[in-house]
């Protein structure tokens, strides 16, 4: 799959897809806001949610504004607050080019900061705990959409209302304080409309980079990450398991549960470990196996797989294979299934393996079958039983095995 769509990314590109691409990127943006189908709940539950930060990005903006009023001892003729809008009157004549431009940056740059500040808490918690709420996520998903589009609308809303005039009674459009402050300083507001168009898009620019990045890396675990490293990754760099291939916890947990398992008539389950080691042989003699690891070539000169056996032992004498794994030598642990070569005897646990009849003599590489004695394991963890077994089957990490 991951081929297919690398494919089809690699043809997008070949035929001029720049618009493609914006295409796709925007429809993953909806998609992840839940805005793509109109007729879901998520869809409702996402409109319900950006008009509820409508009122926390409104008041955000227009309370830091006060705040720093308050905090330069400008006296406040007026502040009321509206559904869409906050009433904001200052003596405009007492503040100073530099105090006027902090009154231009102060709403959008809270909202930034507050937006990095959440941000950077969902990045804690996922560090930390793995886990976010989804609600939460989706909040600081809506926050930063109105964080980007909060000049706009402040703009919008001031140019409906007939703010961008300016009068000593009615509160003046962020937009348009410094052509105002510089035509009554310098008789000219050319400045100010330069300064301002500067302004807004330095913190465009910046509330966009932070909610690139949330989207990116964040929103969701990411998952706009893993499906771009999908579209442009090389298929050697993923990581595919194999059919029936499990982790070393839970191997551990069948083979504990195997050695505690006791049937209705008195049989027992037993593991034995043992380690084929491959090596090529020098002699045109044919294929021997050998208890002994010391014979034929080093063992750390071939590859080494590893099987583990778990067998029930009857009161009769009879020895019936249950599961058989087998660890490969890049590590991959598989269930073996089906008609397995049983040579490892159980009665004797200090019997050699046996000989196994080689095939094409001077062809084949020479392995060494030896039987492993059990060390206690240094990994040992906690895991739920799998489901789909009962007791009887399922089997667990046991406390002697080192794979």
């Amino acid at each position: 799959m991951c081929s297919d769509w690398s494919r089809c990314c690699g043809s997008g590109r070949a035929g001029g897809g720049a618009a493609e691409h914006t295409h796709l990127a925007l429809r993953m943006f909806l998609s992840e806001l839940g805005l793509s189908q109109w007729r879901s709940p998520e869809f409702c539950f996402i409109m319900l949610l950006l008009a509820l930060i409508w009122f926390v990005r409104l008041y955000l903006h227009y309370g830091s504004q006060w705040l720093f009023l308050q905090a330069i001892a400008v006296p406040v003729n007026k502040f009321r607050f509206h559904p869409h809008t906050v009433d904001l009157v200052y003596q405009n004549s007492l503040l100073h080019t530099r105090e006027e431009l902090a009154m231009v940056v102060v709403g959008p740059l809270t909202l930034n900061a507050v937006t990095l500040l959440l941000v950077l808490i969902r990045w804690g918690c996922q560090l930390i705990l793995s886990s976010f709420p989804s609600f939460l996520s989706k909040f600081i998903m809506a926050l930063g959409v109105w964080t980007v589009l909060d000049p706009l609308a402040v703009f919008a809303v001031d140019a409906v209302l007939g703010r961008l005039t300016y009068s000593p009674e009615e509160p003046t459009a962020d937009s348009s304080k410094l052509y105002w402050h510089f035509h009554r300083t310098q008789h000219s507001g050319t400045p100010g409309v330069l300064i301002t168009l500067l302004i807004y898009t330095v913190l465009f620019l910046c509330s966009l980079t932070i909610l690139y990045i949330y989207f990116l890396r964040l929103h969701n675990d990411g998952r706009m990450l893993d499906i771009f490293q999908r579209l442009h990754g090389k298929e050697e760099d993923f990581f595919i398991p194999h059919d029936l291939e499990l982790s070393n916890q839970e191997l551990s947990y069948i083979v504990k549960k195997a050695e505690q398992w006791r049937g209705f008539n008195g049989e027992r389950r037993k593991v034995a470990v043992y380690d084929y080691i491959w090596t090529e042989d020098p002699s045109a003699g044919c294929a021997t196996s050998s208890c002994d690891p010391q014979r034929g070539a080093a063992p750390g000169r071939g590859e080494t797989s590893t099987r583990v056996s778990v067998c029930t032992l009857h009161l009769s004498g009879l020895t019936e294979p249950h599961r058989h794994f087998l660890r490969q030598p890049d590590g991959a642990i598989v269930e073996v299934t089906g008609d397995v070569d049983s040579t490892e005897p159980l009665r004797n646990a200090s019997a050699c393996p046996g000989h196994r009849p080689a095939k094409d003599a001077g062809t084949r590489p020479t392995h060494q079958l030896r039987e492993r004695k059990k060390r206690k394991a240094a990994w040992r963890s906690h895991r739920v039983e799998p489901a789909g077994r009962s007791c009887s089957e399922s089997g667990a990490a046991p406390k002697h095995l080192s794979l």
